[in-house]
């Protein structure tokens, strides 16, 4: 029996460090391959850069061939005014035509117009790109540190278990010796339950914190692995510094005045609509007939090249002015919303700064209480050895320790997680 339980020890032990620790790091590069929402973000791109080419925007000419043939089976009569006359019947007329034609667009200030709206869309893809990779990035971060977070709590809930054990160890020592009741043997035994319990729990949460950020990052959900449970957090920042920051780098504000320089261009368009249009083309062109003897004409040919220059000018159109006030409207409204969403966000900067500093200050509090506790845990096992306290002041001192233990990673990972909520509104957490 013994031998069973050692090598099933000696297995977890081997599963536990065969597990690869994942760094933050290397969660960003996965979720940057792997996320399906960044790929379509990335194909996104990918067809507005497409749709920049000149090729699709008539800077090239068009060219098209056109031929055919043509049968006709009848007759005809035809009189002259000299007398003479031609008739012909059940007679077989066959034909055929061959052209080449190309047209350019040698002016158009719409189509000039329309080029530049797109490439400023493609840059607003971009920015659209960079949001959706924000957003995950956001999601994978917040997802490593719970696992992170549970799986600290762990470590304080085994370290739990081991006190409790070594609690029923004395006490069953005690009542051997005769010095003792069997009423703290059960006691002791409760307590491993219930932590027992607890840390199951803990472990059930852990694993689904961690299909949870393997699905996030894009991977398959039974990858396991472990995390580095250390959290630094930045130095030398001001709240003046990260509103300043903010105006250039939130990427909100971005897109949004991306969407404005995209739209401004609708107005130049609807400008550009009052200029003539100039085209030009060229055609070579080739037909064929075979008449039927008796026709006036045996055959018929001619070929030859052919060419024209257009010019289009719409004098008038009623629904230009309308379209013009439209659309500068809507520009106006895009600026007033850039500027509540500026009002906005400095407001969501000055919270979110407030509540990191007060994280701050919390895991200062909570890291003293665990020293506090850790010496008042100490000092009451000492006294419960000698005989001097109960074993229920030792279990009230025992999880007085561990509820610090846990507050303090509690609050570790709760300012992490506000300073990455922090970096996310300033815009600079994608770096």
């Amino acid at each position: 029996m013994k031998n069973t339980i050692l090598s099933i020890i000696i297995l977890f032990s081997a599963a536990l460090h065969a597990q690869s620790t994942l760094t933050l790091a290397q969660a960003k590069e996965i979720t940057l391959a792997n996320n399906y929402g960044i790929q379509i973000a990335k194909n996104n791109v990918a067809v507005a850069e497409n749709l920049t080419d000149k090729s699709v925007n008539g800077y090239l000419p068009t060219v098209s061939a056109n031929a055919g043939l043509n049968g006709n089976l009848g007759g005809s009569n035809q009189k002259f005014s000299n007398g003479m006359e031609a008739t012909t019947s059940n007679a077989f007329t066959w034909g055929g035509n061959a052209s080449v034609g190309a047209n350019y667009m040698l002016f158009d200030k719409r189509r000039d117009l329309t080029l530049e709206q797109l490439k400023e869309s493609l840059s607003l893809s971009n920015l659209q790109l960079k949001q959706t990779i924000e957003q995950n990035l956001l999601q994978v971060y917040n997802g490593y540190f719970q696992v992170a977070q549970l799986a600290e709590n762990i470590d304080v809930l085994a370290e739990a278990i081991q006190i409790s054990k070594e609690r029923l160890r004395r006490a069953q020592y005690q009542l051997d010796l005769g010095q003792g009741t069997g009423l703290n043997v059960l006691n002791a035994k409760v307590d491993i339950q219930r932590d027992s319990v607890n840390l199951l729990n803990a472990k059930m949460n852990l694993e689904n914190a961690k299909r949870n950020l393997n699905v996030a990052m894009g991977r398959t959900s039974a990858t396991d692995f472990l995390v580095e449970k250390d959290a630094a957090f930045a130095k030398k920042m001001n709240l003046k510094s990260l509103l300043a920051q903010a105006k250039a780098y939130n990427l909100s504000l971005q897109v949004n005045r991306q969407n404005l320089a995209v739209n401004e261009k609708n107005l130049q368009i609807i400008e550009a609509e009052k200029r003539p249009t100039v085209s030009a083309g060229a055609s070579y062109a080739f037909n064929y007939t075979d008449n039927p003897d008796g026709a006036f004409f045996d055959t018929n040919r001619s070929q030859g090249l052919g060419a024209n220059v257009g010019v289009n000018w719409t004098i008038f159109d009623g629904s230009r002015k309308i379209r013009k006030q439209n659309a500068a409207l809507n520009l106006t409204n895009q600026k007033l919303q850039i500027d509540q969403l500026q009002q906005q966000l400095e407001r969501d900067i000055t919270n979110a700064w407030a509540n990191y500093q007060n994280a701050l200050f919390v895991l200062q509090v909570e890291e003293s209480a665990v020293a506090t506790n850790r010496e008042n845990f100490t000092r009451t096992e000492e006294q419960v050895k000698i005989g001097r306290l109960t074993s229920i002041e030792f279990r009230q001192a025992q999880l007085n320790l561990l509820n610090a233990q846990t507050s303090l990673n509690n609050a570790k990972f709760d300012a992490k997680l506000r300073e990455i909520q922090l970096m996310q509104l300033v815009g600079r957490l994608i770096e």
